[in-house]
């Protein structure tokens, strides 16, 4: 226990510092640490300065009320932090010159009114200086501060909001930043200033050795300045964000005086005027060369291009009151450092492009824009894109018209895609087949009733994110893809989060894949789902549902077949039956029916004084021709009658039915000379039977059927066939 007690003691005082008494106000924590001792005064109420023993060189008056600059610190002091002193109103000219090795010095948040020429001065080690947040010292305050720190070692400096929120816009002239062209100024923030737009010698002014530039929060608009933004070689972050932001005020009656004149050594106001011939003559040149790229932009009519700084890494523009139509725009494409580009939360309704110069790219945010349009051509030279955040627009129609998935046509490397919010309804399948490095789908928060996406091509897809949507179930054919895809790499995570799932006999398939790869799914536990009778049933009992529904399902399923088999073949019989049983009838009625159609007249009453063409019609087969010609002669020539014969009487080219039909029809009396021949024809027993016909439906059951014997057993045999 005592060896614990001693690490933790130790442990602390590595981590926190040794404790001790360095000044003369007990509230002030003293630490001392391996190579410097620091003082914490900070939020005590202090309204002076307390003494300090000479070895302490890091103090912290932050949040009191000292209303005096104190000047009689350690001299040994390198880092003075006076943030949040609401009294404190000025800093004057010998304020600082005690402390001749102070690096660090932050003095926000206070109510400075003016610094005078010279509170700097002699600060050779100085590398950071935070004067933002005293809305009264305007930026004309830098013409002294810039002349200052001019020799010194300077990497970072603060100037945010040293104007009033509200008020006339201002111009950043280049004379507030003129001496620092040689220094070693790394950070430069100028955010929250009012600043409409920069003279354009600004950003030549500005130290070759720039890294971050932050202009956020201002009133920017289109200048000149933007053409010499390549000027900034080494700039690596480029912070435009927040322009035209509205800054609501607790008070109505809020007032800021921020037209006070800083004062200033006529030895710097000797030195700015010697610099304005400069400043004219590289005007002139600017203009020159602005209105050789202007010209160049109106020769290409279908692109502005802008230059950006040639080693930029990122690129903020978020959070902008810019309503626009992003149309086709060409950034130079000597900068292949740009990897992020952040453009959120604008108003960007329209992604129009082509947008050239963004091969480098790998992070892009258009979220929250209001977008609702992308052409198929934005993202063609977005082809290193490997996050791309579309999430938060209305871009649910576009993506629906999009068929043939030509708006991620050139995406092919996207290995995250973020659509959520987005009011997408439904996604047609090839919206993503040119995305084979895709790892990552967010889909959450839309108003998906299915998905049915070609996934099978992304080897590498890892989650599928379909919270919060409206799918009642997953379709087998994505079921299959996921399935392939977890059988074969086995790291697809998807998310089916607070959607209307069913757990119906129909939706069992579903069910079962899911239990099967439950590692898959994720919060599986927390998934809910109806049942036919609009039961809320818990995905914690999955694997119960699925053994129910299954037994449940299977029995129902096997009921419906046997039954549609019984009435199948029920149905079956007894049509088959009433059609054997009536099939001469419905073949005499047919051919009546077309007799009639074809308007050929039928005899109507037997005992109508209507003329036959023949007084009979005899039917025999092939075999016994020779028998019926012999006959023939006496029958007709002896006799008088008029015989129809098939083999001389029947119109060629008219169908063998009809023929036998209109025979029928057309004699008196139907013949047929019974032989077994006779009984083994088709036509024979065919005339025989729409004879039959013919004597019970056309001829009101007079018998018009004559029977031939031959041979003494052919009528059992007849009577066999019917």
């Amino acid at each position: 226990m005592f060896l614990v007690i001693l690490f933790g003691t130790i442990l602390f005082f590595c981590v926190n510092g040794i404790q001790l008494q360095c000044s003369t106000e007990r509230k002030c924590t003293c630490i001392y640490r391996s190579t410097f001792i620091f003082a914490n005064c900070s939020g005590q109420r202090l309204t002076k300065t307390p003494n300090f023993t000479n070895d302490v060189t890091q103090i912290d008056f932050g949040w009191n009320k000292i209303k005096d600059f104190p000047m009689h610190l350690p001299e040994n002091l390198t880092h003075l932090i006076l943030t949040g002193n609401i009294r404190l109103q000025k800093i004057e000219a010998n304020a600082l010159q005690r402390y001749q090795k102070l690096r660090h010095v932050v003095i926000s948040y206070c109510n400075l009114q003016y610094i005078e020429s010279g509170a700097f001065s002699n600060k050779s080690e100085l590398e950071h200086l935070d004067i933002s947040n005293n809305p009264e010292l305007t930026l004309s305050v830098l013409i002294n501060v810039t002349y200052d720190i001019q020799n010194s070692n300077i990497r970072t400096l603060l100037l945010d909001r040293l104007h009033c929120l509200y008020g006339i816009t201002n111009v950043f002239r280049t004379e507030y930043i003129i001496y620092l062209s040689n220094t070693s100024l790394e950070t430069v923030s100028i955010a929250s200033n009012r600043i409409a737009f920069f003279q354009p010698t600004v950003l030549l002014m500005l130290p070759k050795t720039l890294q971050a530039l932050n202009i956020g929060d201002n009133n920017l608009s289109f200048g000149k300045y933007l053409f010499l933004l390549s000027s900034l070689r080494m700039l690596k972050i480029l912070n435009v964000t927040f322009e035209n932001k509205f800054h609501p005020q607790r008070n109505i009656a809020y007032y800021c005086k921020d037209t006070r004149n800083t004062y200033f050594s006529p030895v710097a106001a000797s030195s700015t005027n010697r610099l304005h011939t400069h400043v004219s003559v590289m005007e002139t040149r600017i203009n020159k060369q602005t209105a050789a790229i202007g010209d160049q932009n109106t020769s290409l009519r279908e692109s502005i291009t802008i230059y950006l700084p040639p080693n930029l890494e990122k690129l903020y523009f978020h959070d902008n009151m810019y309503k626009m139509e992003i149309n086709s725009y060409h950034f130079n494409t000597t900068n292949r450092k740009l990897t992020h580009l952040f453009f959120q939360n604008n108003i960007f309704y329209s992604l129009q492009g082509r947008v050239r110069g963004f091969q480098s790219a790998r992070y892009l945010d258009f979220s929250n824009n209001l977008c609702v349009e992308i052409s198929h051509k934005f993202f063609d030279d977005f082809d290193g894109l490997l996050h791309l955040n579309l999430s938060r627009n209305v871009l649910g129609n576009c993506f629906e018209s999009d068929v043939n998935g030509e708006i991620f046509r050139g995406l092919g490397s996207m290995e995250v895609l973020d659509l959520s919010k987005n009011q997408i309804r439904n996604l047609p399948r090839l919206m993503f087949q040119h995305m084979i490095n895709l790892s990552t789908l967010f889909l959450h928060y839309n108003s998906l009733k299915t998905f049915d996406i070609v996934i099978s091509h992304m080897r590498k897809l890892s989650l599928i994110d379909l919270s919060n949507n409206q799918i009642t179930s997953l379709d087998p054919p994505i079921l299959a893809s996921v399935e392939s895809l977890i059988r074969g790499y086995g790291q697809l995570k998807i998310n089916l989060l607070q959607n209307p799932l069913q757990c119906g006999c129909l939706d069992l398939d579903f069910l079962q894949r899911v239990l099967r790869y439950k590692d898959h799914f994720l919060f599986l536990s927390m998934y809910n789902c109806t049942s036919a009778n609009s039961t809320l049933l818990h995905f914690r009992d999955l694997s119960n549902i699925a053994t129910y529904l299954e037994t449940y399902c299977a029995t129902y399923l096997s009921l419906i077949v046997v039954l549609s088999l019984i009435l199948l073949v029920f149905m079956s019989i007894t049509i088959g039956s009433i059609l054997n049983r009536y099939r001469w009838r419905l073949r005499y009625l047919y051919y009546l029916a077309k007799r009639r159609y074809t308007e050929v007249q039928h005899m109507q009453n037997a005992n109508d004084d209507i003329t036959y063409r023949f007084d009979a019609f005899i039917s025999y087969a092939e075999e016994d021709r020779e028998f019926i010609m012999n006959k023939l002669n006496f029958l007709e020539k002896e006799n008088g009658l008029r015989i129809c014969i098939h083999c001389r009487d029947f119109i060629p080219g008219t169908d063998i039915a009809d023929n036998i039909t209109n025979a029928i029809h057309t004699s008196r009396r139907t013949v047929c000379v019974l032989t077994p021949y006779f009984v083994d024809s088709y036509w024979c027993m065919y005339e025989l039977n729409m004879a039959r016909m013919e004597t019970i439906y056309s001829r009101k059951g007079q018998n018009i059927l004559c029977l031939i014997i031959l041979e003494k057993d052919v009528f059992r045999k007849v009577y066999l066939k019917f």
